[in-house]
């Protein structure tokens, strides 16, 4: 027996995931892509997946992002 999380893997996405891909689809930069999504109310998990990037990486982009805007 497969895992919820093994099965949601493969399953087709979902709609918040696939009206994240419309949100970021003409942004280049993954930094204004996980500036949009977190604005959305993205978590880290959903924003690299659909950056194709790591939770990490995402939690990193984001305090950059708010430290740009501080200034």
């Amino acid at each position: 027996m497969k895992s919820n999380h093994a099965a949601e893997d493969q399953s087709l996405p979902s709609l918040s995931r696939i009206f994240g891909y419309i949100a970021v689809k003409d942004l280049a930069r993954v930094e204004d892509q996980v500036r949009v999504l977190s604005r959305l109310g993205y978590s880290n998990k959903e924003t690299a997946i659909i950056c194709d990037t790591t939770p990490e990486t995402v939690a990193t982009l984001k305090v950059r992002v708010k430290h740009a805007q501080k200034k």
